[in-house]
């Protein structure tokens, strides 16, 4: 099998679990909404601020460095295996112990308990998470992809569940144990391989790969500070309701890009890491995968920015229409956010992770100060000022970055994501004049989505016809070349 056409099934079936995610997450956040306050989905965000921290520690950041080392034994895989477990075993316990404090720095008592529970979800993440890695450096997404949606499943339909019975924040608390339960499991059900780690632990084996790794964590916690930054800022000055109500607008935004940009960027880091050394496949691969990411979460964004008044009343509830301009701009930030996302995959992919490290310490250095004075403004502040800052963003990551490591010019990386940012605009004004006429919400979503879905594909055929035939290609129904 080629190249191309391994990468367009990892793609097919990468998709095929991203939009059923996408569509539970979905469902799960409309029903939720409706059944706890935004009060407990305040208390969640305070929550997933710690543990998305906690977490990058389980294990040291080896696993990237599984998928770009193109020789690893399998002495080294299983210390590596064995380490990951321990590691998690110790945050699980780390945040148990810690949760009296973090509750106390959020002045919110009751967050105490549900912080303990999600812990546990370290040690169950950490015992399926190195099956997982190899085989996605395999390219085997087909398996994976079906364990994750069954898991998806179980996790939405128990926390729904435990939400209709007055569960509150603890159905957010289930939603994630549950889903790090089924994940563990079924990967070594159905994905494992037949590998097995053995009985063999000795870490001076793997030094190379913890020096990498550490490095990527060092990168990781950085990245990580850059995303969860906002949340400690408007959950420390603003109190959890405030928070509820800034963070559901704010994750609304950030699924599309977690949801959409795995599908290609799962499968361009390995396809990355094995055009190491040739500067013109590299490039080829980068553009194509900026090309696409944009072309696939900007009318995505466009649409909830247009509609965000329709969007936040339909999906969440006229409880929460406070946050309609919050989310119109959030998901400009999103819109851009999400184009500088892969130039992870880039770094990662060719074993540049002193890069990684420097470019994400430099970013979370300027974030943090920019964050804190946007709260100044408040909650609008804080999402004006993330926008801002990712706008620049895209353009600082070519000077330093890009073209570093590609040779990319600055003209060939813009039109990258010009070209989708004008079709976006220009479908977005026809979804726009199709609606603005209706006087319901859920109208003018009905019409104005497929008309704008339509006129976006429309206006693609004929200025991004690029992306039109990778489209086609992972289908099964074009053989043109994808860039």
């Amino acid at each position: 099998m080629s190249v191309k056409t391994e990468a367009f099934s990892a793609v097919r079936w990468t998709t095929f679990v991203t939009v059923g995610r996408v569509v539970l997450q979905t469902l799960q956040l409309i029903v939720l909404a409706r059944l706890i306050s935004p009060q407990d989905f305040g208390m969640m965000a305070m929550i997933l601020s710690v543990t998305a921290f906690i977490q990058l520690f389980g294990d040291l950041g080896v696993s990237t460095t599984i998928i770009y080392s193109r020789e690893i034994s399998k002495e080294v895989l299983s210390t590596l295996y064995w380490l990951n477990v321990f590691m998690g075993a110790l945050l699980s316990g780390l945040v148990w112990a810690a949760s009296p404090w973090v509750a106390s720095f959020y002045s919110t008592p009751g967050l105490q308990t549900p912080l303990a529970l999600a812990g546990s979800s370290f040690f169950i993440l950490a015992i399926g998470q190195q099956v997982k890695v190899l085989a996605e450096k395999r390219l085997a997404f087909r398996p994976i992809a079906i364990v994750e949606l069954i898991s998806a499943i179980i996790s939405t339909v128990l926390a729904i569940v435990v939400a209709y019975l007055g569960g509150g924040v603890y159905s957010l608390v289930v939603a994630v144990t549950a889903l790090a339960t089924g994940n563990s499991l079924l990967y070594w059900l159905f994905v494992r391989d037949g590998w097995l780690p053995g009985l063999h632990f000795r870490v001076g084996e793997a030094s190379s790969n913890l020096k990498s790794g550490l490095y990527l964590l060092g990168a990781s916690l950085a990245n990580t500070a850059t995303i969860q930054a906002d949340v400690m800022v408007v959950g420390r000055m603003l109190g959890s309701a405030a928070l509820g109500f800034y963070t559901v607008p704010r994750e609304l935004s950030l699924k599309v890009m977690f949801a959409t940009n795995p599908i290609v960027t799962r499968v361009g880091t390995p396809l990355i890491a094995k055009a190491q050394g040739d500067q013109v496949l590299l490039r080829k691969i980068y553009l194509a995968t900026i090309r696409m990411t944009s072309a696939i979460n900007f009318p995505i964004y466009a649409a909830i920015a247009a509609f965000r008044h329709e969007t936040v009343q339909v999906v969440l509830g006229p409880n929460w229409s406070q946050s309609a301009d919050l989310l119109g701009v959030m998901a400009v930030w999103g819109m851009f956010r999400a184009l500088g996302n892969p130039v992870g995959s880039l770094l990662y992919g060719t074993g540049h992770s002193r890069l990684a490290l420097v470019q994400s310490l430099g970013v979370t250095a300027a974030i943090v100060p920019t964050i804190y004075i946007g709260g100044l403004w408040g909650s609008m502040g804080v999402a004006t000022a993330l926008t801002i800052f990712y706008v620049l963003f895209v353009f600082v990551v070519w000077l330093f970055i890009v073209r570093k490591i590609t040779g990319a010019g600055i003209v060939e990386y813009t039109l990258q994501w010009a070209v989708p940012l004008l079709v976006t605009i220009m479908a977005v004004a026809v979804a726009l004049a199709a609606s603005c006429r209706l006087t319901t919400d859920l109208l003018r979503l009905a019409l104005g989505l497929p008309v704008g879905g339509l006129a976006y594909v429309a206006f693609s055929w004929f200025l991004n016809r690029t992306w039109c035939d990778a489209m086609l290609g992972m289908a099964g129904f074009s053989e043109r070349k994808f860039a």
